[in-house]
């Protein structure tokens, strides 16, 4: 299958993962500093129209095209996910600010680090997705490396919930940061924050069949 070095499609894949990537720079940044969170959730606004313009360019280009340089669902998916990613980065800052959230929470900033570095590590498989080099070390390198984020963030999310089942059993009744209606907050928040590497764990499983589909 011929290829092209060159191909706009995949320019625009690689742009939307730097919005992707950009957007999970301002989670870390406002999960540092949660003074910050209304300017964040203002900033990721308005990186997740640019995230759903990328979308419907590429889906558009997709369908009207017949010559592509990857197959339409290699993608149309490649494309969804990314969108997936930055509207769960965006929906946990909103959560933040609609609960009132200010005090920093450690479990939190280290899931956010952890997303970072794989939108850092997506957004560099793309670029050498454009250049149709899958068969590299660099490539095969980033697969392996979201998929050992992915599982940080699972052993990271289960010993929170641990934790914060043994501080409200050990406070039940009580108000406070660990009461019931606290609980069920922070349950929610760290879910989205591991749905979203679940996310990224779904465009390395791609890549994977990148590398096999186009040897």
């Amino acid at each position: 299958m011929f290829i092209p070095k060159k191909s706009k499609i995949l320019w625009k894949l690689a742009e939307q993962s730097e919005v992707v990537e950009e957007g999970a720079g301002v989670l870390r940044e406002v999960m540092a500093d949660l003074q910050q969170l209304e300017k964040a959730c203002a900033r990721l606004e308005i990186l997740e129209s640019k995230g759903d313009e990328f979308v419907h360019e590429i889906t558009d280009e997709v369908e009207i095209f017949f010559i592509l340089p990857l197959d339409k669902e290699d993608i149309k998916e490649l494309t969804e996910r990314l969108d997936d990613m930055l509207d769960g980065i965006e929906q946990v800052a909103n959560r933040f600010y609609l609960y009132n959230l200010s005090e920093r929470n450690e479990s939190a900033k280290k899931f956010s680090e952890l997303i970072l570095e794989s939108a850092q590590q997506i957004r560099q498989g793309i670029l050498l997705i454009k250049d149709h080099k899958f068969q590299t070390e660099d490539f095969s390198a980033i697969c392996k490396r979201i998929h050992t984020l992915e599982n940080q963030g699972d052993k990271l999310h289960r010993k929170i919930l641990g934790d914060m089942m043994s501080e409200v059993t050990a406070n039940f009744g009580q108000d406070g940061p660990f009461s019931l209606i606290n609980l069920i907050k922070w349950k929610e928040i760290f879910q989205m924050l591991e749905d979203i590497l679940d996310v990224c764990e779904d465009i390395a499983v791609v890549f994977g069949k990148l590398r096999i589909k186009y040897k």
